[in-house]
């Protein structure tokens, strides 16, 4: 079996199905892509949202906060303090499992009704508008960091440049 080239339907460039790969898929009995390797990655990766923040109201206090979230989700978003707070209960979004129904269906009501973080961002001081981070302080806009100090608009491979 030879390369074949083809067209991605997504964005329109040229990508290489290589001999392997099609063994590959003929192994796991699916059909060849018809998206290159960076769409389809861009496809698998697109529920994790770390760059583009929203201001909305918390769905528990009603304050202000600025979240992963924008306002027009289906399921309630919380701020940091009402998230770690008592003053909700987790297993009221708690759902028996129906064996008549399909999994999937059942997965996908749980994740309309179950509550979500608005910012994933743990013992930061001075950092509101981190994302993915840990123990920062005076950060202003990076994602995935931990321990990072007087930081501006930083990602993780910029992060670690700037420390060599």
């Amino acid at each position: 079996m030879n390369s074949e080239t083809k067209i991605c339907q997504n964005c329109k460039k040229e990508f290489v199905i290589e001999p392997e790969d099609f063994k590959f898929y003929e192994k796991i009995s699916v059909p060849p892509p018809t998206w290159c390797p960076e769409c389809r990655m861009v496809r698998r990766m697109i529920f994790r949202n770390e760059r583009i923040l929203y201001k909305r109201k918390c769905d528990l206090c009603k304050k202000d906060t600025i979240s992963l979230y924008h306002d027009k989700t289906s399921f309630p978003v919380y701020c940091a303090l009402c998230w770690y707070s008592d003053n909700w209960d987790p297993l009221k979004s708690g759902k028996d499992y129906d064996f008549n129904k399909p999994f999937f269906q059942q997965f996908s009501e749980l994740t309309d009704i179950a509550p979500r973080l608005a910012l994933v961002s743990y013992q930061s001081t001075n950092s509101d508008y981190t994302n993915f981070a840990a123990r920062n302080k005076n950060c202003y806009l990076i994602v995935s960091s931990a321990n990072c100090e007087n930081c501006l608009y930083g990602t993780p491979m910029t992060l670690l440049i700037a420390k060599i």
